[in-house]
């Protein structure tokens, strides 16, 4: 038998004497005739379970599992593989290495599927399992914004990274006006908004050049082959690293060599550090100006005392090798007050770690900084000042919806509420506001501490990135409780997030009397100021609610811009007060089009109004606006 995927995992079923040899031919043949795959004769039979199947993998193959909220499959994995076979093979591309594709599998019976994908896309495959709803999920959310693909159903607008998909059914309501209610949403007014990415790193600048992220935490990003995406380091700039230190682990050297490295990574201007288990190597690699610079290599032996080093810095030495860290620290490097987040998550070839710099950042932006409008603002404010329930913003990943949420925080603890918070990645830190970082190594889980914490006699409960149905639970009841309870959600406006929470198995009548405000949101690139001029083009009359001459202005490239036309980002916004008919809709779980409808009776204002305003300002171009929410072709 030729060494396939096939063939290894039904020779750890024999070793694991789920199968005999003799069954082997027969399972195969049979699979053949039948134009199934083997997994499904073994189903038929009766003779392995997906749980039988699974450990074997784990212990025979020491095929691991990983948790899809501590990885990102790489964007050149993604182009591998089209959005038509990830779909109908339930895999997702991680990462490809010289010819060879790592895909995750939800179900353990799926590996049988993977020699046939190998055939097709022509390169090597091997899996990794994690659980079968976080893949259909990421499926739908990561191919979202895969170019050159093309996704079912294709949404009203251009997703954002990682954002999750809308329905088919959510389309309909951004691309018609909705109804405007004066006494709630009003007119926007002219804002200087807030720029929501960091400045590059130079030597007269104190941070470091990061954006901050958004949600799910800012955690590892697969890389592509090393030889093909990593460039050797330049020779200019400080001393190179030497990592011939590691072969006497020496723990006081090996803590030398780590301040080595995050002073050496902050003098270059690094926003992320890797360490990169690759065959009988490791490498450190940089991420500078978004291309992976290699710095340095040892033998893969000697990467655990490096990993160990790392893990000690950021106070994560209890988390076990084989289980997923992540930790954070304030520190002081290269005379910069900094924030060092270090992530660790076991792979096939060994611990993979990233760590993330940014700057320390002492207060979150206000709700008008990120670019409210003033009647958005005082609506959010009531709310946090004086309602209960549920208040929900949902944006999809690095839209801003995490600092829309520790707007709100912030503003809860200076109105004098007591706040408690629950986060997979703190960006802030909030004194008056006690926050929970939830460790994908731990037991202990985001729903747990958000449990613990309904009994903590507080007045506003916090959640960012809701994943499960069990957080969605939690939140609910806490509101049923008569606190207020601020979440955030993945979705691309308002309406596809709670039809998603549906989808995910909300109780729809709970879910309805829990949720009294949304607000959805998504980013787009501002002008730069130094280039802005009229622009030629007929976008902007297509605008939905535009008036007649209406022209936008553009940002045309300059040496300020590094020639982008694009200097920082704003937010664009709806708000819907859930209203008894909107709730209606949801407790009868009707379909993202008609809770729609319901929302724009209610007065809700779509994004693409919210977007309007700043394209007359001259913030923001119509073409800027157009690819974030397509509202034309």
């Amino acid at each position: 038998m030729s060494e396939t995927i096939t063939s290894r995992v039904l020779d750890a079923l024999v070793n694991a004497g789920l199968l005999t040899v003799e069954q082997i031919s027969s399972i195969i043949e049979a699979a053949a005739s039948a134009g199934i795959t083997v997994g499904d004769v073994l189903l038929q039979r009766g003779i392995v379970t997906s749980a039988d199947l699974e450990s074997a993998m784990e212990e025979d193959l020491g095929i691991p599992r990983v948790d899809l909220s501590s990885y990102a499959p790489d964007s050149e994995a993604l182009l591998l593989l089209p959005v038509s076979l990830a779909r109908s093979r339930s895999v997702l591309p991680l990462f490809e290495i010289e010819g060879m594709l790592t895909v995750v599998i939800g179900d353990a019976m799926d590996v049988f599927k993977l020699d046939s994908l190998a055939v097709e896309l022509g390169l090597e495959v091997e899996a990794v399992l994690s659980d079968a709803g976080d893949v259909t999920r990421a499926i739908d959310q990561y191919y979202e914004d895969a170019p050159g693909e093309s996704v079912p159903a294709a949404p009203a607008f251009e997703p954002e990274v990682g954002a999750m998909p809308e329905t088919a059914e959510s389309t309909e309501h951004v691309l018609s006006p909705a109804p405007s209610v004066e006494d709630f949403l009003g007119v926007d007014t002219e804002i200087d908004a807030g720029d929501f990415f960091e400045a590059p790193l130079t030597e007269s600048t104190p941070v470091v050049a990061q954006i901050p992220a958004q949600e799910p935490p800012d955690l590892p990003e697969p890389t592509q082959g090393i030889e093909e995406v990593v460039e050797t380091a330049a020779p200019d700039g400080p001393p190179e690293i030497d990592l011939d230190v590691l072969a006497v682990a020496d723990a006081r050297k090996v803590a030398g060599l780590v301040s080595e490295i995050l002073d050496h990574a902050v003098r270059r201007g690094v926003g992320r550090i890797h360490l990169l288990p690759y065959k009988e190597d490791f490498f450190l690699v940089y991420r500078v100006g978004g291309k992976l610079e290699k710095i340095a290599s040892a033998p893969l032996s000697m990467q655990s005392a490096l990993v160990d080093g790392f893990k000690s810095y950021a106070r994560l030495s209890s988390v076990q090798s084989s289980r997923p860290a992540l930790g954070r620290v304030k520190a002081k490097i290269a005379d910069r007050d900094l924030v060092v987040t270090v992530s660790a998550v076991p792979t096939v070839a060994g611990q993979r770690v990233v760590l993330t710099l940014t700057s320390d950042k002492p207060v979150p932006r206000g709700l008008a900084e990120l670019g409210m409008n003033e009647a958005e603002v005082r609506a959010l404010h009531a709310m946090v000042e004086r309602g209960r329930g549920l208040l929900l913003v949902c944006g999809p990943v690095a839209g801003g919806r995490s600092s829309t949420y520790y707007a709100l925080l912030n503003h809860a603890a200076k109105v004098g509420k007591t706040v408690y918070s629950v986060e997979r990645s703190i960006d802030y830190e909030i004194p008056a506001v006690a926050q929970v970082l939830v460790n994908p190594g731990e037991s202990v889980g985001a729903e747990s501490y958000f449990a613990a914490g309904i009994r903590q006699d507080t007045d506003v409960m916090a959640i960012d990135a809701m994943q499960s149905v069990e957080d969605v639970h939690l939140a609910v009841e806490a509101a049923g409780l008569g606190k207020l309870v601020i979440a955030t959600f993945s979705g691309g406006d308002i309406v596809s997030g709670v039809r998603r929470m549906l989808d995910l198995g909300a109780e729809p009548v709970s879910l309805s009397s829990a949720l009294t405000l949304g607000v959805g949101q998504r980013l787009v690139r501002m002008n730069c100021p130094h280039c802005t001029s009229d622009d030629d083009g007929v976008m902007a009359a297509t605008i939905p609610g535009a008036e007649e001459g209406l022209v936008s202005k553009v940002g045309r490239g300059c040496a300020t811009c590094a020639q982008s036309g694009f200097q920082g980002a704003t937010g664009i916004f709806e708000v819907l007060p859930f209203t008894e008919s909107v709730r209606t809709r949801i407790s009868r779980a009707d379909s993202a089009e008609e809770i729609a409808a319901s929302a724009q009776a209610a007065g809700m204002r779509p994004m693409v109004t919210s977007g309007l305003a700043k394209v007359r300002s001259g913030l923001v171009s119509a073409e800027e606006l157009n690819r974030v929410l397509r509202f034309a072709e």
